[in-house]
């Protein structure tokens, strides 16, 4: 059923749940979001959803969820105040902040790889160092082995 245009975007979500007997608490806990956005929904104070929610899919998962019409929910959605996802190219799940640069770059690929190489060549000379060398015989020691056992024999 269609719903007339008159009635706002929030006022018809909010209308539907009460139809429904459904609380806020369990409509954000199924979509795994604040209560206070699904409140800040329904009274249209959009600046007030969280800012790492993208507040059209998260409309239309609540209204898909209450079973309102589609294209009703995307014509009222088409003129709210929101900004196209495009301008938001930095969009994350976490808000880690606008300026943080997540993903590795190339200088810190060339540090690992030069830490981990000195960090090797450090344990293989404490290892080396460590290491008793009483298993092995100097050239020295294998001649006058060599000379012993031949005498044995002789």
């Amino acid at each position: 059923m269609l719903e007339p245009l008159e009635i706002n975007l929030g006022k018809l979500l909010h209308k539907k749940r009460q139809e429904l007997n459904m609380e806020i608490s369990h409509i954000a806990s199924y979509l795994k979001v604040k209560s206070q956005d699904i409140a800040a929904i329904e009274e249209e104070r959009w600046a007030q959803i969280t800012k790492h929610v993208y507040k059209p899919g998260l409309i239309r998962s609540y209204a898909k969820m209450l079973k309102i019409d589609m294209a009703t929910i995307e014509e009222r959605i088409r003129k709210l105040p929101f900004e196209s996802n495009t301008k938001n190219q930095k969009y994350r799940l976490l808000n880690i902040g606008e300026e943080v640069e997540i993903t590795p770059n190339r200088d810190m690929l060339i540090n690992f790889l030069m830490i981990s190489v000195l960090l090797f060549l450090a344990l293989l000379a404490i290892f080396n160092a460590f290491e008793k060398k009483s298993g092995l015989l100097l050239n020295q020691e294998l001649i006058g082995e060599m000379t012993a056992v031949k005498e044995i024999k002789e």
